[in-house]
């Protein structure tokens, strides 16, 4: 900032965090096995959730956000165990299992999110 002009140095724009295309679909699929709709918030990373009594869950993403993905494992009374090798996830309606790579949180939040993904499509 110049203190002698009114100009204002803008700071650069964050760089867009776009959902991969298969990421999306699992999203998609957890929310209407909670209920809900999935709408993506472009370029952010996240989307939001649209519930039919109309409340809206904002910055949701499972995949990214731990808390997010123990919101969903207590609403779905998911049980997850890791080990070395694997991230199991499962409830009544599914089972899914995740190999363990360099982060087992990651792989913890995608098979709680298969699972989820899982019991959406026997929603549908």
């Amino acid at each position: 900032m110049n203190l002698d002009d009114d100009t204002v140095d803008e700071l650069p724009a964050p760089p867009r965090k776009d959902i991969p295309a298969a990421d999306r679909e699992l999203l998609e699929l957890a929310a209407r096995a909670l209920g809900a709709r999935f709408e993506e918030v472009d370029g952010e990373g996240y989307g939001n959730l649209h519930f039919e009594d109309g409340s809206i869950v904002h910055a949701w993403n499972p995949l990214q956000f731990s808390g997010d993905t123990f919101e969903l494992q207590v609403r779905m009374k998911m049980q997850v165990s890791v080990d070395e090798e694997m991230a199991v996830a499962r409830c009544a309606e599914g089972f899914a299992g995740e190999p363990v790579g360099s982060d087992p949180t990651a792989s913890a939040r995608r098979a709680v999110m298969r699972v989820a993904a899982e019991v959406g499509k026997q929603r549908s």
